[in-house]
């Protein structure tokens, strides 16, 4: 997956506009993210920079199948990646803060690293994309908290423009 970061970060660095609207209507829209990954990967297929890609499929866990967003074959391996998107403007008053998104419950970032967690395989990646762009202090608490459960971001806040970041942690065990 670390691969293809960079065409996810070009394909969405052209969506200024999504971004800053949605961020000041203070909205989440997954499915909007899946929509455009689908048409991404679909055209990095095209071009043999991915062998293949497959939407929700279903992988074993220990207990039992589970759906994840998208699993993605790049040079003959498997990808297994959970999707994100993280709305944290509060524009409307809602209290979805980046904290909010990595708390224990069923609504954040945090049930994405326990499904994979429950998968067998090397190459499992949580996806999760930020609107408006996170502020330094606020990434670092999170990405500190984070390492302390071996949860690796391998994208870097300061590549990104301020209307939005695209975290990728490596997931892998």
């Amino acid at each position: 997956m670390e691969r293809i970061i960079p065409e996810i970060k070009r394909w969405f660095a052209e969506k200024r506009e999504h971004f800053e609207v949605f961020a000041r209507n203070d909205t989440r829209l997954e499915s909007w993210f899946k929509g455009e990954l689908l048409v991404l990967l679909e055209r990095l297929k095209s071009e043999g920079v991915i062998d293949n890609f497959e939407r929700e499929p279903n992988v074993q866990t220990n207990l039992g199948r589970k759906q994840i967003d998208f699993s993605v074959r790049i040079n003959g391996e498997e990808h297994l990646c959970e999707l994100k998107a993280a709305c944290i403007s509060r524009a409307k008053g809602t209290p979805r803060d980046i904290k909010f998104y990595f708390r224990k419950d069923d609504v954040g970032l945090m049930k994405d690293f326990l499904k994979l967690d429950r998968i067998a395989g090397e190459r499992k990646w949580v996806l999760a994309f930020f609107y408006p762009k996170p502020s330094v202090a606020d990434w670092s608490y999170i990405a500190s908290s984070l390492q302390e459960d071996n949860r690796r971001c391998v994208t870097k806040l300061e590549d990104y423009p301020k209307y939005f970041f695209v975290a990728l942690w490596d997931v892998s065990s």
